[in-house]
């Protein structure tokens, strides 16, 4: 059997392969989970949305599916929160994977 190609340059409207959207949401959400924990990031929306993550509210889904339904919440929370790293990495996703 042969191994399917891999694209040269990524580029999601082409193919998802080689760009790990699974794997790069699993540690955005990671990452944003250590964030909303914090004292000082208090916001009534990240417990609806760790209530969705860990499947306790609607039907479970991906991470990838949550980040992409909520994308512009959490966009503005990090914005208001002052967040660039994690912004930008949330910009990253919806670029190539949402």
């Amino acid at each position: 059997m042969n191994p399917q190609p891999q694209p040269t340059d990524l580029d999601r409207y082409r193919s998802f392969l080689g760009l790990d959207c699974a794997g790069r949401a699993e540690r955005f959400v990671k990452a944003l989970r250590v964030f909303m924990h914090d004292a000082d990031h208090d916001d009534p929306f990240w417990s609806y949305l760790v209530a969705k993550l860990d499947g306790e509210s609607g039907p479970t889904h991906d991470p990838l599916y949550h980040i992409h339904c909520h994308l512009n919440d959490i966009r503005d929370l990090l914005d208001r929160l002052d967040e660039p790293q994690l912004s930008a990495e949330l910009d990253v996703l919806e670029t190539e994977c949402c």
